[in-house]
């Protein structure tokens, strides 16, 4: 695919993403390799929700974290701190474009998903939803923790430390019927609402409905990316 040289920071996300026929194919492929088995196996549906749920996760976190801070340390953001356009409009651009990006390389892998279990369509767009939403939530960790340290080591690192907490309250992991502070937390984690929305499309019946999950998450992910917007001067700024 031929694309034009970048003249804006998102579009030299979007021509890397697209650029190369090869590399595009492989980030194609790695998630549907990782979805579609378990998709078609018989393994219990909080599980295999559980492994579509984490590899969203991970690959809008690790990506945009890691992606920004080779930036910072080649100088490319600091670049566009001089140019007119608003550092909070670059950072606004940052997280839709990539996770847009990341959301188009789960599609294939969702769609397989779909296609073999056949949910209602109230439940397959929820779920859809879900996904792209943890995906903004992930890409904004990532964009979060880039302020913090030009290591792409150190990323991942502090990327794990926030993300099992968050993974483990949002019931991946353990008990599927929490009470207490568990429960209350829960409610404030997106992460969540995708493992419900997943277990339904598995065919686990819960007591959320699809209004549920397409609401609350888009609150608490508009927030959140607003919140991370706010650090643009910062995440933009010269580093020592």
């Amino acid at each position: 695919m031929r694309i034009n040289p970048p003249d804006a920071y998102w579009k030299k996300d979007v021509s890397l993403f697209f650029g190369k026929r090869f590399a595009l194919v492989i980030k194609m492929l790695y998630p549907l390799a990782i979805i579609g088995p378990v998709a078609a196996s018989g393994i219990p549906p909080e599980f295999a929700a559980a492994v579509v749920g984490i590899v969203a996760i991970m690959a809008g976190t690790f990506g945009a974290g890691e992606s920004l801070t080779n930036d910072i340390n080649d100088g490319i953001l600091v670049r566009f701190s001089l140019t007119p356009t608003s550092p909070y409009r670059i950072v606004g651009e940052i997280l839709t474009v990539n996770a847009i990006l990341d959301f188009i390389q789960l599609l294939p892998a969702l769609a397989v998903v779909y296609l073999i279990h056949t949910p209602p369509l109230a439940w397959m767009l929820a779920a859809t939803f879900a996904v792209f939403i943890t995906l903004v939530m992930a890409n904004a960790i990532g964009i979060l923790l880039a302020n913090f340290t030009s290591s792409p080591a150190d990323v991942l690192l502090y990327a794990t430390i926030i993300l099992f907490p968050l993974i483990y309250v949002s019931g991946f992991f353990r008990n599927q019927n929490p009470e207490g502070w568990l429960a209350a937390a829960r409610d404030f984690v997106p992460f969540a609402y995708m493992n419900d929305a997943l277990k339904e499309v598995f065919g686990v019946a819960g007591g959320m409905s699809p209004a549920e999950v397409f609401v609350l998450p888009a609150i608490i992910c508009a927030v959140v990316a607003v919140a991370v917007c706010m650090t643009a001067p910062r995440l933009l700024s010269p580093r020592l």
